[in-house]
């Protein structure tokens, strides 16, 4: 059998919701122009620190992304009003006992600049960083010294709020190495998801050139991803959505956390609906164990055991908070994959990820299986069957005929 053959083998037998969670997921990637501007203000950060006059002048070794931008899982924000981060490190020629507050007030200085400059009024010092606001993203700049002798770019990083100073082993570039080695592409979902992104982005792409909104980048940025990422990118959405309607007061459940634990659980499935249920299911399992041990839950770095990835989540009202959360959340999609009416879909992928890429997919869906003009007809979905093999207009197989209706519907 030749590579084309196994990928439409594998792609024909993905589910209606594998297809539409997908299209929910290209949907919430960065737009190819947030990409190329999170990219352009992380040069500009760079440089700016960098330049003559700054207190950093000479001093930068190194300055890296860290976090979801370093292992392709950031997600573009939810509504006009959020925002999506980018996480970056800037490692500095330091001595290793430099004071926190010297170091990150140093640091904040450097990115603020005289009255007047560019990022002036941007700029807002926190515990342990420094943020830089833009409309609708932020940038957040670590202090980092590195300490030799440990795996590579293990570093100090600072924590200074009043009087409470202190220096933290710890290694984000390592973890995101590990992340990515757990978590490689498998090609033929890596095509499909590829394909579906591009096919999005085209789209997208001819309506900004219409416009004269901001300058349209001249390529995509590539997403052939593992379904373990998709997922993850998936669970962030969710978080964000269900945080920001019912616990905006409640500190999120930490990225890193939930890329922790879709690294440790990953490659044990072989749809995107099976991998995102399986993911959300070991994340409830982990919860539960902590609970049932009268404790919080407790992560360590695996590239430096010292860097406590919950030392700042939970507490116990957070973590049975999020529990809570976790379970309606594998409800709702148990609910998903055994099959409902179309429009049931629908208002089910709002209600998690967003009203306005579940239309969407639900639409393109609907619209690569069903021919109103010339059937008259509607896709029901009454149960997770396999869609025809992509490119094919037939209608799916576990799918009856209903009188028709809108794409919704209604």
């Amino acid at each position: 059998m030749n590579v084309v053959d196994k990928y439409l083998l594998e792609t024909s037998s993905y589910t209606a919701l594998d297809v539409m969670l997908a299209d929910v997921a290209v949907r919430v990637q960065l737009t190819p122009t947030d990409y190329t501007l999170a990219e352009d203000r992380y040069k500009a950060i760079n440089e700016w620190i960098e330049r003559e006059g700054s207190p950093l002048h000479g001093r930068v070794e190194l300055f890296c992304p860290q976090g979801g931008f370093m292992i392709g899982a950031t997600v573009a924000r939810h509504s006009t009003d959020s925002e999506f981060d980018i996480d970056v490190m800037a490692q500095i020629t330091w001595p290793l006992n430099i004071d926190p507050e010297l170091a990150l007030a140093t640091t904040h200085a450097a990115i603020k600049g005289e009255r007047g400059s560019r990022y002036y009024d941007k700029c807002d010092r926190k515990t342990r960083c420094s943020t830089v606001q833009y409309v609708g993203m932020h940038l957040d700049v670590t202090t980092a010294v590195l300490c030799p002798g440990r795996e590579e770019r293990t570093s100090y990083i600072f924590h200074s709020k009043e009087a409470d100073r202190r220096r933290l082993l710890a290694n984000p570039f390592g973890f995101a190495k590990w992340f990515i080695g757990l978590t490689p592409v498998e090609e033929n979902f890596g095509k499909f998801f590829e394909s579906r992104s591009l096919d999005f982005n085209r789209v997208l792409l001819e309506t900004l050139a219409k416009t004269d909104s901001e300058p349209v980048p001249k390529q995509a940025p590539v997403y052939r991803k593992s379904r373990a990422v998709i997922a993850l990118q998936l669970i962030k959405r969710w978080r964000n959505l269900a945080y920001d309607r019912r616990h905006a007061n409640l500190r999120l459940p930490p990225s890193v956390l939930l890329a922790y634990y879709v690294a440790m659980n990953a490659n044990q499935t072989r749809t995107l609906a099976n991998e995102l249920i399986h993911q959300v299911e070991c994340l409830i399992l982990a919860l539960e164990d902590a609970e049932r041990l009268n404790t919080t839950i407790r992560v360590e770095n695996p590239a430096c055991r010292e860097d406590v990835l919950t030392d700042r989540w939970p507490d116990r009202n957070d973590q049975r908070m999020f529990l809570k959360e976790l379970r309606e959340f594998l409800a709702k999609l148990y609910v998903l994959r055994e099959g409902r009416p179309l429009a049931e879909m629908q208002r089910i992928l709002e209600e998690l990820f967003g009203e306005k890429p579940a239309r969407e997919a639900v639409r393109k869906f609907s619209g690569q299986h069903v021919d109103d003009n010339d059937s008259g007809k509607s896709v029901h979905v009454l149960s997770t069957g396999s869609i025809p093999a992509l490119g094919s207009t037939a209608v799916p197989a576990k799918a009856r005929a209903t009188p028709k209706s809108s794409p919704w519907g209604d």
